[in-house]
């Protein structure tokens, strides 16, 4: 159950990433600060349902790919811009591309899932 909540959910958080293509019309600034405010509220309930669906390696691949180089990012000292740029914007790139690739997981694995469930009713009345 937890698996299909988190499934339900990470296809909105996957949409909100679109945001990216309001840019032209929208500050790109606010677009930014939207994305990593929906990531940083996200994130809690993320871990939660990968903890209760016992997914830890998930969660030690979001610690590497998110979590470390966030933190990277706030203890180095960048005098180039784009150096902080790049240094600010990595972890949010990798939060979605993160929780992209999850929902596809998530997906494959409940619909195999619900394949054996079907499966192994059939044979049991049938």
């Amino acid at each position: 159950y937890s698996l299909k909540q988190l499934h339900y959910w990470l296809k909105y958080e996957c949409l909100s990433s679109g945001l990216i293509f309001g840019a032209f019309w929208v500050p790109y600034q606010l677009i930014v600060t939207v994305l990593f405010y929906g990531a940083f509220i996200f994130t809690p309930y993320l871990l939660w349902h990968l903890t209760k669906a016992g997914w830890y390696k998930s969660i030690i691949v979001f610690l590497v790919i998110v979590v470390l180089p966030y933190g990277m990012s706030r203890f180095m000292d960048a005098d180039l811009s784009l150096t902080r740029y790049l240094l600010s914007s990595v972890p949010l790139v990798s939060f979605y591309i993160f929780t992209w690739v999850l929902r596809l997981v998530v997906g494959e694995h409940l619909s195999e899932r619900a394949m054996v469930r079907e499966l192994t009713h059939r044979r049991r009345t049938g």
